[in-house]
């Protein structure tokens, strides 16, 4: 994730013992968003899923064609979003017609760079990074019509 905020929320996640039941497998989560998928929403070209590093820590992870990440995305199970959403470094407002609830983050935002959601059995984290101290990679517009496009799939 990279940033503070996200790296705080990931944290949050896994001292609630969420990472252990963390579902596995990047293949499994290739039916709700892909990387022309990701293209089409944000208009960046030569978009391509790229495997796990440090920086790109999701399940997908979306690299522009210079290997900056864009976008990544993190799929827990649905008991997570409580964890989730009571992070005091992630969580900044509730966010409407997302999923079954939706929040944004940083607290310390904007700009705000992670968007949480749980609909199903899944709660999903996507964030991008900071292009600088001002800027996200994606503006908020964009990672909202990914979750709702993500969302409507599930």
């Amino acid at each position: 994730m990279g940033a503070k905020a996200a790296t705080m929320l990931v944290a949050t996640l896994m001292l609630g013992g969420v990472a252990a039941t963390r579902l596995a497998g990047q293949s499994q989560y290739d039916k709700y968003i892909n990387g022309a998928d990701v293209q089409k929403v944000t208009g960046v070209t030569g978009v391509k899923l790229v495997p796990k590093t440090e920086e790109a820590d999701g399940d997908l992870n979306f690299a522009r064609p210079d290997g900056k990440i864009i976008l990544s995305v993190s799929f827990y199970p649905a008991s997570a979003f409580s964890s989730a959403r009571s992070s005091r470094s992630g969580f900044k407002s509730s966010l409407k017609g997302v999923g079954e609830e939706a929040f944004v983050g940083p607290a310390n935002g904007p700009p705000l760079y992670i968007l949480a959601f749980r609909k199903g059995s899944y709660t999903v984290v996507l964030n991008t990074e900071l292009e600088d101290k001002s800027s996200a990679r994606l503006p908020l517009e964009q990672l909202v019509a990914i979750a709702k496009l993500m969302a409507s799939r599930m």
